[in-house]
């Protein structure tokens, strides 16, 4: 999300959010074991402030161990405990629990672990920034209920593993809420019961892999429309909204067909269509909640005529819920191709000058302040815009750079085939480019992802007596030997290349065409102008 008319991607404070270095860490005692399957009863209880419920977690030993790891948070209570359906005792820290053995669990072996909790969990002062539950009220004073916790991690209301690396293979949610509301999670419903007068209960089940902090809890007054995206496979969409909008959703929402069309054409099929796709209404702005993306504002386009929340946050199943990031250090994976995602939407709708345009847009929210990289193994989230902005024009750059848009996009496709439900580190995406363009961009990504400042492009220019002007060209960077491809398109569709580099290069051309226009519309560099 951004706090700007076009942009803002719904994490983009994330110096807001509280650094637990605790859940950055990947040691033994979480390493040792992968998540398989997360069956979640959970009971809402809006009036209260207050949930309850267990987690039955099935997990895979990866290595031998005699200590085991659940992440819970210090403020959310723990009544119970099961391993493989025995009560079994646990040594509760300030924010996990953890599991003793006197013989290690060995590796491959399968268990089961049934936690109960319940607690009053943390409440989103400005979510989804600070991340928590939002308790609200829609305008007819009925509750409504939102979650988004990626910031500070799903272990702040349901034990879990809270760690990026690891997502459960699939998950079942059983949402109770008060019987005059709708309870909707992820995946799809698989039915709806009755428990009394009081309380009815959503079942929900999820069959691809699923991260922790995207399980989604919602609980409103809300209507059901439905309608069926069909491109190379059929998508369901289904939208839940508060039951008085419901006639402006579902005109608002017909730009999802053209939204999918478009994200199919660049990246691939939609990546969870077995869960189908949802939009759900919420209390606060939006979130990428896989197969369940929460929609917050208020049915509104920007000025290119779409809705950003729903182009941003729904290119996310691609970035962030497809293709996930190790640790939060890589969060620029989610985060530089979802925003280049709206862009590329503007294209596919409005062609290319269009996108130009729209980039142009968001240029000057780029601060050069720290590197796009992070520190792993810290829960390290970045403080500032550049994973959005200065990510998207780092990648409209090496579109630029490449010069072939055929290969540009093959290559967006193919990386979304290659780690099709994968987890991922900035290193794979570096070297899937290099081998995928024929291209070497270590030194490229060195610079723009490991370094603050941009590249300096100095241009000296001198007028011939042919009318005709003399540029001189030499580029200086952090990163020794860096070289950028320059392609020039002139307007009689020939192309000039000239590589830049710490040598100067020499170019000639008609004094009417504005070289510092063209290079600060396709390639993200400081100019020094002479």
């Amino acid at each position: 999300m951004r706090l700007f008319v076009l942009g803002l991607c719904l994490h983009l404070s994330l110096g807001l959010w509280a650094k637990n270095v605790s859940l950055g860490q990947l040691k033994q005692d979480r390493a040792c074991y992968d998540v398989m399957h997360y069956d979640i009863q959970l009971r809402v209880d809006p009036q209260h402030k207050h949930i309850k419920g267990s987690n039955t977690m099935r997990i895979t030993m990866q290595s031998n161990s005699k200590v085991l790891r659940i992440d819970l948070m210090s403020y959310m209570q723990v009544t119970g405990l099961q391993l493989d359906a025995v009560d079994y005792p646990f040594e509760r820290k300030q924010d996990h629990l953890l599991l003793k053995f006197k013989q290690p669990l060995q590796k491959e072996e399968v268990h089961q672990i049934k936690i109960l909790f319940s607690g009053y969990p943390k409440t989103a002062l400005r979510a989804p920034w600070d991340g928590g539950f939002v308790w609200s009220e829609d305008d007819y004073h009925r509750a409504w209920v939102g979650m988004a916790c990626e910031g500070i991690g799903p272990s702040s209301w349901l034990p879990c593993k809270d760690h990026w690396s690891d997502e459960a293979e699939q998950m079942d949610m059983h949402l109770e809420v008060p019987a005059a509301l709708m309870g909707i999670s992820n995946g799809r419903l698989v039915s709806t019961e009755t428990l009394d007068s009081n309380w009815q209960r959503f079942n929900w089940h999820v069959a691809s892999p699923i991260n922790g902090y995207n399980i989604s809890v919602n609980v409103g007054a809300y209507t059901h429309l439905s309608d069926t995206f069909y491109g190379q496979q059929k998508v369901d969409l289904d939208y839940y909204v508060l039951d008085y909008n419901s006639a402006i959703a579902e005109r608002h929402f017909m730009q999802v067909d053209k939204m999918h069309q478009a994200f199919e054409k660049y990246f691939g099929p939609y990546p969870f269509a077995k869960d189908g796709y949802k939009l759900v209404e919420t209390p606060y702005w939006g979130m990428e909640h896989q197969s369940c993306v929460a929609y917050g504002n208020h049915y509104k386009n920007n000025n290119f005529g779409f809705d950003f929340i729903i182009v941003h946050e729904s290119g996310h199943e691609w970035f962030a819920n497809s293709l996930t990031a190790d640790d939060p250090a890589d969060m620029w994976i989610h985060e530089s191709f979802t925003t280049y995602s709206e862009a590329l939407y503007v294209e596919h709708c409005m062609g290319k000058k269009a996108a130009l345009e729209y980039l142009w847009s968001q240029r000057g929210q780029i601060k050069n302040q720290a590197p796009m990289q992070g520190p792993r193994g810290q829960y390290y989230h970045g403080s500032d815009n550049d994973i959005y902005y200065k990510g998207t024009w780092m990648l409209h750059t090496m579109r630029s750079m490449l010069n072939n848009d055929s290969l540009w996009f093959a290559t967006l496709k193919q990386m979304n085939q290659k780690y099709f439900h994968h987890i991922v580190k900035t290193e794979d995406i570096i070297q899937f480019f290099n081998s995928n363009t024929g291209f070497n961009w270590d030194l490229f990504f060195n610079q723009y992802m490991y370094k603050s400042s941009l590249p300096e492009l100095e241009i000296k220019q001198l007028l011939l007596d042919n009318g005709n002007i003399r540029y001189t060209l030499k580029l200086e960077s952090d990163v020794k030997d860096l070289n950028i491809p320059l392609n020039i398109k002139l307007p009689n569709d020939q192309t000039i290349t000239v590589v830049l580099s710490q040598k100067s290069v020499v170019i000639e051309l008609d004094n009417r065409f504005d070289i510092y226009a063209y290079i600060e519309a396709n390639y993200l560099l400081r100019i020094e102008r002479e």
